[in-house]
């Protein structure tokens, strides 16, 4: 057995790793939705501005002390640092865009079931490649259209399911989506290596945080009342609870894309929504007609294409690469050592 197989790691533990992360990042997931939907309850702390500035506040602080304790979990830090300026170009509107998608997905709470929504976010997947075609970070396709009418197809069949239908509801959700779709843009761009970049999620979120919290704390000053300072002081133990699962999170999801293939990402995320559906009826009661089972059947069949499909697509891109880096003449030694053997 040589000392590189020695060293790496075995599949069983391959296995329970991959187990854990994924019951991790479904548990904590589905966590932070139902106590968002809790906390947003009449009598709790039902003020969706302060309740996400709580949650970044709290993010900035833990990130700075996450750096100072293990900086090495930021690999990409001290590259962010030389070039801040540029990493605030981008990062500076993500957080702005990302204050409005988090506000409106809480307030969303008060007026859709947590089951409805996350059918809603179904869609985002169909919203994020018009908008990627639109500034040309993706290429047109039939086939890619073809799959996301069937993702579509299956969010409208939720949608027209739901039997406690609100319209505010639906369009403070859609605003929701809209702004994350629109940040996640800025940040593939942050986090794929564009422009020079190419952060780790831990250092995307220790700028993004701060960045979140700025217009946020605007939010919250133009909307003060004394009511937000009582809900406050009654619920802050939950408030901080609920602030650090919400942190917890983004170190998992950091975890979760450094250590699993993109399959198990996708397979994850699926039980995920699974999970989040079956807890939602559980615990809060919510409604879901058979109509919407089907559409939520109907999307993870589109889900699992357009999964499938662009995993495809990254592995022609890795071949292509590999392809373009093999020599297309021998290299000088190569050359050398074939004459002789002529000679020979």
């Amino acid at each position: 057995m040589t000392a590189s197989n020695a060293n790496s790691p075995s599949t069983g533990s391959l296995v329970l790793q991959t187990i854990t992360l994924g019951c991790l990042n479904i548990g904590v997931s589905s966590s932070l939705i139902a106590f968002n939907k809790y906390l947003m309850h009449p009598g709790h702390f039902s003020h969706a501005s302060a309740l996400t500035a709580i949650h970044m506040s709290v993010t900035t602080l833990l990130s700075l002390l996450l750096y100072t304790a293990a900086p090495g979990l930021y690999p990409t830090m001290p590259k962010a640092r030389e070039n801040w300026q540029t990493v605030l170009k981008f990062v500076g509107p993500l957080g702005a865009l990302f204050a409005v998608a988090l506000v409106c997905s809480n307030e969303a709470y008060k007026y859709s079931s947590v089951a409805f929504l996350q059918f809603m976010k179904q869609g985002n997947v169909a919203i994020v490649f018009g908008m990627s075609c639109f500034v040309g970070l993706q290429v047109f396709s039939w086939r890619k259209i073809g799959i996301l009418t069937v993702v579509v197809a299956g969010c409208s069949l939720c949608a027209r399911g739901e039997i406690h239908f609100v319209m505010l509801g639906f369009c403070l959700q859609l605003a929701s989506q809209l702004m994350e779709c629109s940040k996640n843009l800025i940040g593939e761009i942050v986090l794929a290596g564009s422009h020079g970049l190419k952060l780790d999620v831990l250092t995307f979120v220790f700028f993004q945080a701060p960045m979140c919290l700025i217009p946020l704390l605007v939010a919250v000053a133009m909307t003060y009342t004394p009511e937000v300072m009582q809900d406050f002081l009654s619920n802050w133990p939950l408030l901080l609870a609920n602030s650090l699962i919400a942190f917890t999170l983004n170190v998992v999801i950091a975890l979760t894309l450094k250590r699993m293939s993109a399959l198990a990402f996708v397979i994850i995320g699926l039980l995920k929504d699974a999970v989040i559906v079956a807890s939602s009826a559980a615990l809060f009661g919510d409604p879901i007609s058979s109509q919407q089972c089907i559409g939520f059947c109907v999307t993870v069949i589109g889900m699992v294409l357009w999964s499938h499909l662009k995993i495809q697509e990254q592995k022609d891109a890795a071949e292509k690469r590999a392809t373009e880096k093999s020599p297309l003449l021998p290299s000088h030694k190569e050359h050398q050592e074939v004459k002789q053997e002529d000679k020979k």
